[in-house]
């Protein structure tokens, strides 16, 4: 099969959902001679801040000079971002071909019963093409949970990373943060270090302490003690970490605990026999880049989008537009998914707003702009206009005509939203700057 055949077999995958289970990728991996054996892992879970730490320590490791592959979801602009070797995407040849061999094996299996999900064949093609790139080390992300995640085929990592954990996804992993940090801790394997971020809530704490306790896994408690703060800005924070100077290229104080978390997995590497010097780990996370991490489409007028799409994530993005955007009028446009904790949301980022755009993102889960509008006109101001819009480009056009020097548009709500207004904003203001 060629790219358009290959992405049109993954997208009709989407009809088999999510099915937490390690059964079906275990079986797809061992027809396919079990690439990930032969494989080296870093693996990160979390609720928020996967994909900034795992890009972070993934540009560490390519710095030093190590062949690194990087696995991340979901994309932003194009589909083969979630396979990386040294910040390079797989080749739209290469997809195919990889695809066309997993595939087939995917059709046999379904002829059995057994049908893999479309998050479960992508890890597949990961696998088979970090093996074909002679990767060194890989930095996994996981996709949902941890325990169950496809991900977690793995054996033994390196070094295991957790993130902040917060509440997301509840019907599939649980509803309250201590039964979601069991599910992130199921990636914790016997004797493997682990990195917990900064500055988690008790009920995550307890649980990850304890999983580490049995599976006698040194556990670093990250924290933010040692960061002295130089300079925040809508695109980057100067800070000293200890004697560590960092420029970290993504704004918002939630990005330097992601930074820190990065710096002391890179340091655990070392001590599993890793080389890795102090000035490539600043380097590395300088040169790090990704897209919707309250990214700067624009400076005048300032346009801002970010990928946030849930309450914790919500929280950090009002953290960064009170401290980096106050004074400004916010033009919001937003767009979320019904299965989210869209209401709660809704609750913290709407009262930021002097007008409010909703939108539908592109994806057979999004809530509507018009129930969309509606909920957020329960948040609003009494002097604030809440307009749905079922056109994407519309609403754009719309926010960028009414912002002016004293403003700023923010995008948020969906990564979805995210990949496709990203390039309808780039293409309205290139003539503006």
């Amino acid at each position: 099969m060629n790219y358009t055949e290959a992405r049109a077999y993954i997208d009709s995958m989407e009809r088999f959902g999510i099915k937490p289970g390690l059964e079906r990728i275990t079986k797809m991996l061992a027809y396919l001679g079990n690439p990930q054996d032969k494989l080296q892992f870093v693996h990160v879970a979390g609720t928020n801040g996967k994909g900034s730490v795992s890009t972070m320590i993934a540009s560490i490791l390519s710095h030093e000079g190590y062949r690194t592959g990087l696995f991340t979801s979901p994309y932003v602009l194009d589909f083969r971002e979630r396979f990386m070797v040294n910040g390079t995407m797989i080749t739209e040849d290469e997809f195919a071909e990889i695809m066309t061999k997993v595939s087939t094996v995917n059709d046999i299996l379904a002829k059995s019963g057994c049908c893999l999900t479309q998050f479960e064949v992508i890890t597949a093609v990961a696998m088979l093409w970090f093996v074909e790139k002679n990767c060194r080390i890989v930095v996994l992300e996981c996709g949902l949970g941890g325990r169950l995640d496809s991900t977690n085929v793995i054996k033994e990592p390196l070094c295991s990373v957790i993130t902040k954990i917060s509440m997301d996804h509840t019907d599939i992993l649980g509803d309250t943060v201590a039964k979601i940090a069991v599910e992130k801790a199921g990636i914790i394997k016997q004797g493997c270090p682990v990195v917990l971020a900064p500055n988690q809530c008790d009920e995550a704490m307890a649980v990850i302490a304890e999983k580490c306790a049995e599976m006698d896994s040194a556990l670093t408690i990250c924290t933010t003690d040692a960061v002295k703060v130089q300079s925040m800005t809508p695109t980057v924070n100067h800070i000293y970490y200890g004697e560590l100077r960092l420029m970290i290229p993504f704004a918002g104080s939630h990005q330097i605990e992601n930074a820190v978390t990065a710096v002391n997995a890179a340091r655990v590497l070392i001590q599993r026999g890793l080389s890795i010097k102090e000035e490539n780990i600043a380097a590395g996370i300088a040169a790090a880049r990704i897209p919707a991490r309250f990214e700067v489409i624009s400076g005048k007028p300032l346009v801002i989008l970010d990928g946030a799409h849930n309450p914790d994530g919500i929280e950090a993005l009002c953290n960064s537009i009170d401290t980096l955007l106050d004074g400004r009028s916010i033009i919001g446009i937003i767009g979320m998914l019904g299965d989210k904790e869209y209401e709660n949301s809704l609750s913290k980022i709407i009262p930021r707003f002097s007008r409010v755009f909703t939108v539908t993102p592109d994806s057979p889960r999004a809530l509507s702009a018009k129930s969309l509008a509606e909920c957020a006109e329960k948040f609003a101001g009494e002097d604030v206009a809440v307009k749905s819009f079922e056109n994407l480009k519309k609403a754009a056009e719309k926010a960028i005509e009414m912002a002016d020097e004293t403003s700023a548009v923010v995008v948020c709500g969906s990564l979805y939203l995210a990949s496709a207004i990203r390039p309808i904003l780039i293409d309205l203001l290139k003539d503006k700057n």
